[in-house]
């Protein structure tokens, strides 16, 4: 069969004329804004975990993977539908400033702007979001659920353009902190498109919280571990 003729076949077939086939799925799928996430979430679901367990491992990947728009020491705000139920719930997973900050501080030095750095931080709420999710909906432990996450933040992965990009747009203000300097900007520079984008404190984060709900679960079970 010739192009055209493959074509005209799927338009009539109501198609788009092309030699990807439609995504479809017999017992499972996972979607993300990077491919490795949605492959961290697949590989949840082929071990047998819930989708409440897969769209952890896919959210905490994301962090690690494109770590310019997502962060593991953000936000992340949660809706989940539960089929069995037919009920949507939401965990709101922001961060809120701690409990002593003084917005007059704020007013009388800063004009009413919240400068860049400490001041501007928010205590994090992501792996409490992604916490809360596994406990009240999931089935797996958090060590298992970021197992890719850790992997990719402690081996690297391949660096691709848009995060490149979004690095080389701000390395300005990433130089105005050293021990951010020396994770996004290596060698003095945005990574390159390619190279190996590693993060290792943030890997080792990780893998500490994985290592202490281990401890624990192993001898107060899951719910105490987590």
């Amino acid at each position: 069969m010739t192009n055209e003729a493959l074509s005209d076949a799927k338009l009539a077939l109501g198609e788009t004329a092309s030699h990807r086939p439609a995504l479809r799925g017999t017992r499972h799928m996972a979607v993300a804004g990077h491919y490795a996430a949605a492959h961290a979430a697949f590989q949840i679901l082929e071990a047998g975990g819930n989708a409440f367990d897969a769209g952890v491992a896919g959210g905490i990947a994301l962090g690690v993977l494109q770590c310019d728009i997502v962060n593991v020491a953000g936000v992340a705000p949660i809706i989940l539908y539960d089929a069995k139920s037919r009920q949507v719930h939401s965990i709101s997973g922001l961060g809120t400033w701690p409990r002593l900050a003084d917005a007059e501080v704020f007013r009388k030095e800063y004009g009413g702007a919240i400068p860049e750095g400490l001041l501007r931080t928010v205590v994090p709420a992501a792996p409490q979001a992604w916490i809360t999710t596994l406990q009240r909906f999931g089935t797996l432990s958090f060590g298992e659920v970021a197992s890719a996450a850790i992997r990719f933040a402690r081996e690297g992965f391949p660096m691709f353009s848009l995060l490149s990009d979004m690095i080389a747009v701000s390395a300005d203000r990433y130089r105005r902190w050293p021990s951010s300097a020396s994770i996004y900007l290596p060698n003095g520079q945005a990574p390159k498109v390619g190279e190996i984008f590693v993060q290792t404190d943030l890997a080792n984060s990780l893998q500490y919280m994985a290592d202490e709900e281990r401890k624990v679960a192993k001898s107060s079970g899951r719910a105490a571990g987590l």
